[in-house]
């Protein structure tokens, strides 16, 4: 029998959040493996096929239960062990990484902004030189972006920084393509207590014409943690 992993936390904290009634922990054969000052919670599968989309709903909920009551590193779907005696391997080679994300992650949560940018949009106006355009830049190198978006993209997502400066204390951004067109997906590192301050300064964001953005969270901080065990 596999484990299926969905989270690290802190040993002793991990039932917490197992109470919760919007699933059935025992149905879905959540355990906890604890060891080394931390706990994985898993579930027991019996196969690995192609999970439906019920069963991705109920491993998302595990994770935002426990997360709404502490400090949680989710782990994305797919991350397989082959019995509790490996888990404790993972939690003992991974016991310092996995420590100081808990310690920077306490009291954080993820918001997201997806701006979907149809190959029709109008091209963002481009700003004259100014002294903000710095400070711009160096929000680029502080939360450590990619150069995997184009320019204009690049700088809409350093305009909708400036915008939530001081509300959030990490960042990410990818891109993808599809037929409708460009998908920028940015997530930030959001204290749980300025989760109200980040929605409405970022109800005042407004996208090129022709864009479409959303806003969604708050969400366990999945874009500040390894993908993988």
């Amino acid at each position: 029998m596999k484990y299926l992993l969905h989270c690290i936390v802190e040993q002793g904290l991990a039932e917490a959040g197992l109470g919760e009634p919007s699933f059935d922990a025992q149905a879905l054969g959540i355990c906890v493996v604890t060891g080394h000052g931390l706990a994985a919670v898993a579930s027991r599968e019996e196969q690995s096929a192609a999970p439906s989309v019920a069963k991705l709903l109920a491993y998302e909920r595990v994770v935002e239960s426990i997360h709404a009551r502490q400090t949680v590193l989710p782990l994305r779907y797919g991350c397989l062990m082959e019995s509790e005696g490996e888990i404790l391997r993972l939690l003992e080679e991974r016991r310092e990484e996995y420590e100081a994300l808990l310690i920077r992650l306490r009291g954080m949560t993820e918001m997201g902004i997806r701006l979907l940018w149809p190959a029709h949009a109008a091209a963002l106006p481009r700003s004259a030189p100014s002294p903000g355009a710095a400070y711009l830049a160096s929000l680029r190198q502080r939360y450590n972006t990619g150069d995997t978006l184009a320019p204009e993209e690049d700088e809409l997502a350093d305009r909708i920084s400036a915008l939530l400066a001081n509300r959030f204390t990490g960042q990410r951004r990818e891109v993808s393509s599809s037929r409708r067109g460009r998908l920028v997906s940015l997530a930030f590192l959001t204290p749980k207590s300025r989760v109200e301050e980040f929605r409405k300064q970022a109800r005042e964001i407004t996208p090129p014409s022709g864009a479409k953005l959303l806003l969604s969270g708050p969400w366990a901080p999945y874009n500040f943690v390894a993908s993988s065990a």
